[in-house]
């Protein structure tokens, strides 16, 4: 039963095209033609048929498709909203709040995922509401500019990044007038080789000065068009004089890492003396070492310490050749060396991780470091 304001029923709701009609819609006992109903509202019942007005002094209300069972009906009952509407206006809403939030999130991914949602929402919003359009197309407009800028965002990233890669407007460290001066002392005294090795370019010091030098070292690749084309900046920090150092340089490549060819390269070196109060003297040229091919390739060294003092890292370079030209390199680092560890240099391969075969190598020590010294 459904009641009204003022506490009366509108009848059973298994009847509920029959709004409280006596004899359920029969015909009347003074007008066997005609089905009677009765009006809640007025306590007055009116037959099929009949002009009836609920209230005194007032026309009759309309008739047609929407008084089935006569000219007039009492009100449908209370608190039965439009639910299909009520839907519509929390999709509407659901999409404005998306759409901000995915601007709001930026450019990371969880940004992206809201602003796809608050899209789908706001056509879905659309489609089932013609009136009210306002918010889910505020919603999906912020949803649109948002993936946008992310796009762009990205795209420039990327753009930044390759050039990057490729050396273009790099910052490069621009020397003194003074470095340049004491290089050009150093320079002389010390001998660059360099390999040009399947996986990279392998180079090779020896500082013939007497005192320790740290070398800059800058390779510059160019394309067939002698254009600017890959740029790497590599250092060695200590090469102990009377010692020798090596570093391996990557080959030009993509954003993707993916290889690109070049025509040539160009090395620069800046040498100059070890400031110790900042870095570790190399005392690698004292170490013994004692090494030999492993079952699998590999190269085993026994490195041993005699300074008496214990180092943070040593950090040791093994350089394979193949007919006097090198073909590979691998590095190991020590850490808390003392007295004597041992250490497994991996075989050398190719880009493709193919095994290269070698018939000789050398171990170099490039650095010893104590770091709260």
């Amino acid at each position: 039963m459904y009641d009204n304001e003022n506490e009366q029923d509108y009848g059973s709701p298994d009847n509920s095209n029959q709004w409280n009609q006596p004899n359920d819609g029969r015909a009347g006992i003074n007008q066997p033609n005609q089905q009677q109903y009765y009006d809640p509202q007025t306590s007055r019942t009116y037959y099929s048929g009949e002009n009836y007005s609920p209230f005194p002094n007032e026309g009759p209300l309309p008739t047609g498709p929407a008084y089935p069972n006569g000219p007039y009906q009492p009100n449908p009952p209370y608190n039965q909203g439009n639910d299909s509407s009520n839907r519509n206006s929390g999709l509407a809403i659901a999409c404005l709040v998306l759409g901000i939030l995915g601007f709001l999130s930026g450019v990371f991914f969880v940004g992206i995922a809201l602003d796809v949602l608050a899209i789908i929402l706001g056509i879905v919003s659309l489609i089932q509401n013609n009136r009210k359009k306002g918010l889910p197309i505020a919603g999906m407009v912020l949803a649109f500019l948002s993936i946008i800028l992310t796009f762009l965002v990205y795209y420039t990233i990327g753009i930044s990044q390759d050039r990057s890669v490729r050396g273009v407007e790099r910052e490069v460290y621009v020397p003194t007038t003074e470095e340049k001066a004491t290089s050009s002392m150093l320079m002389p005294n010390i001998t660059q080789t360099d390999y040009a090795a399947p996986k990279s370019l392998i180079l090779v010091y020896e500082n013939k000065n007497a005192v320790d030098v740290q070398l800059e070292i800058t390779v510059t690749y160019y394309d067939e068009n002698d254009d600017l084309l890959f740029l790497r900046n590599s250092y060695i920090w200590g090469c102990a004089a009377g010692g020798r150092a090596a570093v391996d340089v990557p080959y030009p490549y993509d954003k993707d890492y993916n290889d690109i060819p070049y025509s040539r390269y160009e090395i620069t070196a800046l040498a100059k003396e070890v400031d110790y109060r900042f870095y570790s003297q190399n005392y690698g040229t004292q170490f013994q070492i004692k090494s030999n091919p492993g079952s699998r390739g590999s190269v085993l060294a026994s490195i041993t310490n005699p300074t008496g003092m214990t180092f943070d890292s040593v950090e040791l370079m093994c350089i394979y050749y193949k007919d006097g030209s090198a073909v590979g390199i691998s590095s190991q680092y020590i850490s808390d060396m003392e007295k004597k560890a041992n250490v497994e240099f991996s075989a050398p391969y190719d880009s493709d991780y193919n095994d290269l075969e070698y018939d000789d190598y050398e171990i170099i020590i490039n650095g010893t470091n104590n770091y709260n010294s």
